[in-house]
């Protein structure tokens, strides 16, 4: 398991020694499904079955659609009375800070994990050819002392992926597989199969609510601030009774992209994860516009996830057409 682009396609691939048939190279999600690869273990006794999971953050998905696809096939698994060997949670060395997406998968996949499973989990950092090894290194440190130390101090290990065959297998073959009797089923498993709960009451499933719900929290405050500078600009000014009112500049503002600001010198604002600038005249550039564009496309997401998750099929409904019209928008934009 991993963000979108961490390289988990890319090491089945390798550890089965054959092209990166399902793996990207970009950001750009291409696990859309749950994909089970059965190939045989070098002692020439056993097969080991590798699975593949979608990334958050997907192209395509919602957080939540890619944790119902995870859970299902997790439990339905959990049924047949397959319990799993070990997990390996793959991160990429070359993002330069944890946070966002890395963060929120994590945190998701610790909560579908629970604390009984740390042990049998291979924490995998990847990407190590985009960095030098001084960098490389120091990030990995970090990771150790913060990030994962909660899982290490709990029995998981760290390993680096190489791109290589005998990097996969050398990984693989470090998990200390326990006898089947002992082997434990995860916290997910446990609380949707034995405990019946439904996914939105699991504690992974609360991970996922919390994150859409600052989310959303941040978006808010970023209508606030357009929504008091409106104000601001529609507030009544003097002007000589015989002189026609002036046309509002908005829909001008509209045809070139622009947003209307309530700041008259040039400012730059924090809008969540992008930058709102404005110019002198009070309008916002076509990077603010993009930005807060962005932001409006993450709330549709998180929102339309939380109606899946807590099964609310009438906004759902109701929100898909603005997501999508959104997101047509976007496109236009980048034309």
């Amino acid at each position: 398991m991993g963000p979108t682009g961490a390289g988990k396609s890319t090491f089945i691939d390798r550890a089965v020694e054959r092209p990166d048939m399902g793996a990207g190279h970009d950001l750009t999600s291409c696990t859309r499904e749950v994909r089970a690869v059965r190939y045989p273990h070098a002692d020439g006794v056993r097969n080991i079955v590798l699975v593949d999971t979608p990334g958050f953050d997907d192209t395509f998905m919602t957080d939540v659609q890619i944790l119902k696809r995870i859970a299902y096939w997790l439990n339905s698994t959990y049924k047949k009375n397959v319990k799993l060997s070990g997990l390996l949670y793959l991160h990429r060395i070359s993002d330069n800070r944890v946070g966002g997406t890395p963060l929120r998968n994590y945190n998701m996949f610790k909560e579908l994990c629970g604390k009984d499973n740390f042990k049998n989990v291979i924490l995998v950092t990847t990407m190590w050819d985009e960095v030098t090894e001084e960098v490389g290194s120091a990030r990995e440190q970090e990771l150790h002392a913060d990030f994962w130390r909660a899982m290490i101090a709990l029995g998981s290990t760290t390993h680096r992926f190489e791109r290589t065959t005998e990097s996969a297998w050398k990984i693989i073959n470090s998990l200390s597989v326990p006898p089947l009797a002992s082997r434990r089923p995860l916290q997910i498993q446990k609380e949707m199969v034995d405990e019946h709960l439904p996914l939105y009451k699991t504690a992974a499933g609360r991970t996922v609510l919390d994150s859409l719900n600052d989310l959303m929290s941040g978006v808010k405050g970023i209508f606030r601030r357009f929504g008091r500078g409106r104000k601001k600009l529609s507030s009544p000014t003097t002007q000589d009774s015989r002189t026609p009112p002036r046309r509002s500049s908005t829909l001008r503002s509209s045809s070139s992209s622009t947003f209307t600001s309530s700041d008259s010198s040039a400012v730059g604002r924090s809008a969540g994860t992008g930058i709102i600038s404005t110019s002198s005249s009070g309008t916002c550039s076509m990077e603010g516009y993009q930005s807060v564009l962005s932001q409006v496309i993450s709330a549709l997401r998180a929102s339309l996830g939380t109606a899946e998750l807590v099964r609310i099929h009438y906004l759902k409904n109701a929100i898909a057409p603005s997501l999508s019209l959104a997101l047509f928008i976007e496109v236009k934009l980048r034309w």
